[in-house]
């Protein structure tokens, strides 16, 4: 038996932090938006002896450091049996380090899989505690859609909408750690908020004006200044019409744009200044 998957990438509409709890994480409110780029994962049974393997032929650990290890893993202490000999496959479209949840998705979409190919031993409840206990964003990833996370993003609420956006993301390829991103974060004197009320009521009235001006991510004041690419981006986004923003801590930037023809310029336009870019749409 082999399943395949797309694990989508996300990206985030609105992203409010709040300060460090004791625990070591952010409170956080953000609408999390599921997008048709993503990785391709594949599970299939493996020769006996090997338990748990993950391969990938570029852009992510193999093995142990990988987040698909991490979450078989989880998966079988919850079911109270031994791992079962499985190999994970993975072709990386999502980049790394980019505030995109690539690790994340790819771990939801491991946890989803394994319950298939066990013959579904587990309910969607267990699902979610084996997700959150394996990362903050891979909750919303075994959910997908779009979805209101809140704590450090273990309580996932869907948000009820038809809209359907125009999406471009664009990656200039520095990489960007997401602990040294709280770090940045937590130094600014002045922390932006937002609620994401507004934006929640344009995206239940379908109304793509009103959400373009209610995008906002706590995290540009501290990421923007150091990231030449990212500005670079959002200059170029801004340019041929889109209403852009940061996805989670970045450098990932992501635009919604008001026609196909402006966004096929600016992919045109960010492919001369060396972006990689991504056309796609969100998933409800």
């Amino acid at each position: 038996m082999k399943i395949s998957s797309n694990a989508c990438a996300k990206i985030n509409l609105s992203l409010d932090v709040g300060d460090r709890r004791p625990d070591g994480f952010h409170d956080l409110v953000s609408v999390m938006m599921s997008v048709t780029l993503g990785d391709l994962l594949t599970l299939s049974p493996a020769d006996p002896g090997d338990r748990i393997a993950v391969k990938c032929a570029e852009g992510a650990p193999e093995g142990r450091e990988n987040l698909v290890f991490k979450a078989a893993e989880a998966f079988f202490r919850a079911c109270g049996e031994k791992p079962r000999d499985v190999v994970f496959t993975l072709e990386k479209r999502i980049p790394t380090a980019a505030g995109l949840a690539g690790g994340s998705s790819d771990a939801a979409a491991a946890i989803s899989m394994l319950n298939e190919f066990c013959g579904y031993p587990l309910t969607d409840e267990a699902l979610f505690e084996i997700a959150a206990g394996v990362g903050s964003d891979v909750p919303f990833c075994l959910r997908g859609g779009v979805c209101l996370c809140e704590g450090r993003g273990e309580i996932v609420t869907p948000v009820r909408t038809d809209v359907s956006l125009r999406l471009l993301i664009a990656n200039g390829g520095e990489p960007v750690s997401t602990a040294a991103a709280y770090r940045a974060l937590d130094a600014l004197a002045d922390r932006p908020h937002r609620p994401p009320d507004a934006l929640i009521a344009a995206l239940g009235r379908g109304d793509t004006d009103a959400l373009r001006g209610e995008l906002f991510n706590s995290f540009e004041d501290a990421i923007l200044p150091r990231h030449a690419s990212a500005r670079r981006a959002k200059e170029i986004m801004a340019e041929y019409g889109a209403a852009s923003l940061l996805s989670g801590s970045g450098p990932s930037v992501f635009g919604v744009f008001p026609d196909d023809a402006s966004r096929l310029a600016a992919r045109a336009a960010l492919a001369r200044d060396g972006f990689r870019t991504f056309i796609c749409e969100n998933v409800l």
